[in-house]
C-alpha cells in the first residue's frame, strides 16, 4: 500500500500539467491507495475552487468528486480514520517540525497526512505538496515523486 496526500490524488481525477506522471504510478502497480479521511474535504474544497476560478466546466468539479468517491466504494482508494492515535503521532511529528534543527511551518492537514501514514505503518507517500513532503521526509518516509 502506497500513501498519497490530497495534493497529488487531486491530479487523478483533475488534469493538471504533471497528471500523466501520477496516472503512471497507479497503473504501474496493483498497490491500493491509502490517505486520510480529511483528503475527502481537501479533493471537494479544490475541485470547487477549479470550478470557479474557469479551471474546470461548469458540473466538472462535482464530476471529478464523484469519479473520487467512486474509487472509496469499490476501496481502489481506502480512507485512514482520523481518531486519537493520529493525533498522537501528529503531536510527535510537530515536536520535530517545528522544534528541531530544521524548522518546517507545516501546516495542520498536512501534518495529518504525514501522521496517518505513520499509524497505517506506511513508508512511501506520493505528495506533490512541498511542506508535507519536508515533514515526511523528516520522519524517514520515502516519497514519490
Amino acid at each position: 500500500m502506497i500513501y498519497w496526500d490530497s495534493s497529488a490524488l487531486l491530479k487523478l481525477y483533475i488534469p493538471e500539467p504533471d497528471t500523466p506522471y501520477f496516472l503512471q504510478l497507479v497503473a504501474g502497480t496493483d498497490d491500493q491507495i491509502l490517505t486520510s479521511t480529511v483528503a475527502a474535504i481537501e479533493i471537494l474544497c479544490a475541485t470547487h475552487r477549479k470550478e470557479s476560478v474557469g479551471d474546470l466546466k461548469p458540473g466538472g468539479g462535482a464530476a471529478a468528486f464523484e469519479k473520487f468517491l467512486d474509487d472509496v466504494r469499490v476501496g481502489r482508494v481506502i480512507e485512514i480514520p482520523y481518531g486519537r492515535d493520529v493525533v498522537e503521532e501528529a503531536r510527535k511529528l510537530l515536536k520535530h517540525t517545528y522544534g528541531g534543527p530544521r524548522r518546517i511551518l507545516i501546516r495542520s492537514l498536512d501534518v495529518i497526512h504525514v501522521a496517518s501514514a505513520k499509524v497505517s505503518g506506511i513508508k512511501l507517500v506520493v505528495a506533490a505538496d512541498a511542506r508535507l513532503r519536508d515533514a515526511a521526509s523528516l520522519a524517514n518516509m520515502k516519497l514519490l515523486p
